[in-house]
Parts: C-alpha cells; structure tokens; sequence
C-alpha cells in the first residue's frame, strides 16, 4: 500500500503528515507492507498511490479522478484526527 502526503512544496507540512503517519501505521503494525511518500501539489498526478492525504487548502486543487482516494485534514499535526481518517479510509479500502 503507498501513501502519500501533499503539501504545498512537497517538503513542509507534508514531511510532518508522513512521519505521524508512519508512527501511526507502525503503532498499528500496519507499517510491513506500507509505503509512505510526500509530494507537492504540482506532483500529484505523477504519484500513483492508494490514499492520498492532504489538507482542505490544497483539496480543492486536486484532480477529479483522486479525490475518493484523499484524507483531507485540518492539519497535519494532530495524530489523534489523523489516526481516525487513515483508519477509515484504509478500512474502507479493505487494507
């Protein structure tokens, strides 16, 4: 399974996304068989992924044919929200 994280520049908020992602993907024991990558927004399309998670700033910008495979959060620092919606979609994904 590949993630990954948009922001801005590809090298900011989205490298924080990423590492409470792979916190919470290896507190899950999910993290063996998941790959977590950042972007930025202009990227987006060149990279292929199973869910995409970014915030609702960059959302509206995204390409129609990912969106039902994007988290969008308020922000990339609370673990807790993070947890709840990469949970879900990964579940919704049966992953």
């Amino acid at each position: 399974m590949k993630i990954v994280a948009v922001c801005g520049f590809g090298v900011g908020s989205s490298v924080i996304a990423k590492m409470n992602i792979e916190s919470i993907l290896s507190d899950e024991n999910r993290d063996a068989d998941a790959e977590v990558e950042t972007v930025d927004l202009g990227s987006v399309t060149s990279a292929p992924a199973d869910i995409y998670v970014t915030t609702h700033e960059l959302f509206d910008q995204f390409p129609d044919d990912i969106r039902d495979k994007t988290i969008v959060l308020d922000n990339f620092i609370d673990k807790d929200d993070i947890k709840a919606n990469l949970d879900k979609k990964m579940n919704d994904l049966g992953k």
